[in-house]
């Protein structure tokens, strides 16, 4: 039974499956349902293993969440994550968010979104735990926990980082900003202050209609709510890693994104911020951008990053 859970409780002592642990899953895209219930339903989630893994050795762990009215197979199947898994040889746990069966799934994410929000659920314990299960069943290497999230699931991505940042090596976001307020009349919510410094990586599109890059409400907002601006979210986490003020600017994928990058942070970790120019809401489609790959640019921002042996993110 998956319950919540604090940091120290993430990974077990023993990272490689126990005797009484479930069976080691094999190579593949797999379901797991889990006794938690939210009004009834069984919450559940997939984990993929990537194709030829002997089931030996520790591998990284990315946490990738779906965005509200979405599913961790339409995440999987957009993101291309597990054909990345398979090549580069890492775990991709994609929890699921609670809906309708495979309708209208979300998070609380802190500000956002609809009955998870309203019940206060505990998404951050419950994501969490579904790596502790993972780890049960396939070893995993604990210095190397990467949360990735699109829209409402990368709102619960900085909420996870920043609430767990001794766990967390890196985290990335895309289409998605560190809070704002819930409804007219209710006060503004944001992510904590990360106890230790955590390498961020954001992706969003400048012509986002549903979490607009400038802040506030966009043509296409889901519900009353209103989110905290692209900039704004990056001086936080560029604030929290102690970074230099001024960042380094690049054009890239012939003026399709313009990157912005701090450095002189503490622990060695960056912030970075890729700005889609002419873009939406939506993950990020290499030939529409000129080029840039947004999944395979997290996961090298992701590998350059682990959590030490004093518990301190360090780039390799």
């Amino acid at each position: 039974m998956l319950a919540s859970v604090t940091a120290g409780d993430v990974f077990p002592a023993a990272l490689a499956a126990t005797a009484d642990a479930p069976y080691p899953l094999g190579s593949g895209t797999h379901k797991v349902l889990v006794e938690q219930r939210v009004s009834g339903v069984r919450r559940s989630y997939y984990v993929h293993v990537p194709a030829g893994y002997s089931g030996s050795a520790p591998l990284p762990v990315v946490v990738a969440l779906h965005g509200a009215f979405s599913t961790a197979r339409e995440l999987e199947r957009q993101s291309g994550l597990s054909l990345l898994a398979d090549r580069e040889g890492f775990l991709v746990v994609y929890p699921q968010g609670i809906g309708l069966g495979d309708w209208f799934r979300h998070w609380n994410s802190g500000y956002c979104c609809g009955k998870a929000r309203r019940m206060n659920l505990d998404d951050v314990g419950f994501a969490l735990a579904a790596v502790d299960d993972v780890a049960r069943r396939n070893p995993v290497d604990r210095s190397r926990l990467y949360i990735a999230g699109f829209s409402n699931g990368g709102m619960l991505a900085y909420r996870i980082a920043a609430e767990h940042s001794d766990i967390v090596a890196a985290v990335a976001v895309v289409s998605a900003t560190i809070g704002g307020v819930p409804a007219p009349n209710e006060p503004e919510w944001s992510i904590v202050q990360p106890k230790m410094p955590v390498a961020v990586l954001a992706i969003h599109g400048v012509a986002d209609a549903n979490i607009p890059f400038e802040g506030g409400r966009g043509a296409q907002s889901h519900g009353e709510s209103s989110a905290i601006s692209v900039a704004r979210s990056m001086r936080f986490w560029v604030d929290a890693d102690r970074c230099g003020a001024q960042p380094q600017v690049e054009s890239l994928a012939r003026g399709h994104v313009e990157l912005q990058s701090w450095s002189g942070c503490h622990d060695d970790t960056q912030v970075v911020l890729y700005s889609l120019n002419n873009w939406g809401h939506e993950w990020p489609q290499e030939k529409l951008l000129g080029g840039f790959d947004a999944t395979g640019t997290i996961w090298r921002f992701f590998e350059r990053h682990r959590i030490a042996s004093d518990s301190h993110t360090t780039a390799k």
